[in-house]
């Protein structure tokens, strides 16, 4: 992604948001929610409203996010990481205010000799 396009924005980092779900393709993985990470990287348009107002209402509620990543997790099984991170990054799309988004699913231990496996998404609202 060119960092040009976004000259005229912040980003601002969701870190390390661990949620037990569903997810996998065999048996074994959907007997038990077992824990995931999702981490969102959002590109937010500066206005210098934002830093002389210092109102939320200006920016991008985090808090929003993470209540985004739970609801769309939920009770709800996933086959595939991708599926997941997909999903995550088209409703994360939808809040106001974003320019660009990167969301990443990292799965803990898929494999015995894999730490983990992560998909990362890009999207443009």
């Amino acid at each position: 992604m060119m960092q040009d396009s976004f000259h005229d924005c912040y980003r601002l980092l969701v870190q390390d948001v661990e949620i037990d779900c569903f997810l996998g393709v065999y048996e074994h993985e959907q007997a038990r929610k077992r824990p995931i990470v999702v981490e969102v990287e959002m590109y937010v348009p500066h206005a210098t409203k934002i830093s002389r107002r210092d109102e939320l209402a200006e920016t991008v509620n985090y808090e929003r996010v993470v209540e985004t990543i739970e609801r769309v997790v939920g009770d709800r099984r996933f086959k595939l990481v991708e599926t997941l991170c997909g999903e995550l990054a088209d409703e994360i799309a939808r809040l106001p205010g974003l320019r660009a988004l990167k969301v990443s699913v990292t799965k803990p231990q898929p494999l015995p000799r894999a730490k983990a496996v992560r998909v990362e998404v890009w999207r443009h609202p």
